[in-house]
């Protein structure tokens, strides 16, 4: 079993919150940041999951998202809506000088509402997972 540190989880899900919360007047190199962190934030939040319930090993960014959906955590809409989402980190990553910044955002700002119900959705599972969480370090907040 791996132990979580519960106050880090919590940090980054109150980042995501922060770069959802003003996405829609980001540009350029900022909008890049964004996108690319609202991905990498959600999919580590995502493995600190995975790791705190010894769920199964994902072998991707999008297995990450699919065992939040089978375990509960996320909606199957949700789910759609960060695989929608989830094609920009190659681009970002790899075809960086070849971004089509516009529809980049339109992606985003359609399906925003992933990001923005995420960290709801990870305290709900908290409140109603029967088991006892004891893989979380930390008791900073309350979850």
């Amino acid at each position: 079993m791996y132990f979580v540190d519960k106050d880090l989880l919590i940090e980054r899900l109150d980042y995501i919150e922060r770069l959802t919360g003003t996405f829609e007047e980001r540009e350029g190199l900022a909008l890049e940041r964004s996108c690319h962190m609202l991905i990498e934030a959600v999919v580590d939040v995502g493995n600190m999951i995975i790791d705190a319930f010894i769920l199964r090993d994902p072998g991707s960014y999008q297995d990450v998202m699919d065992i939040m959906e089978n375990e509960g955590v996320i909606p199957s809409e949700d789910n759609r809506r960060f695989q929608k989402t989830f094609r920009w980190r190659s681009e970002l990553t790899r075809n960086y000088t070849r971004l089509d910044h516009e529809e980049m955002k339109a992606d985003f700002e359609e399906h925003l509402s992933a990001y923005q119900d995420y960290r709801k959705n990870v305290f709900d599972f908290f409140e109603n997972e029967g088991q006892a969480i004891t893989a979380f370090r930390g008791d900073q907040h309350e979850v």
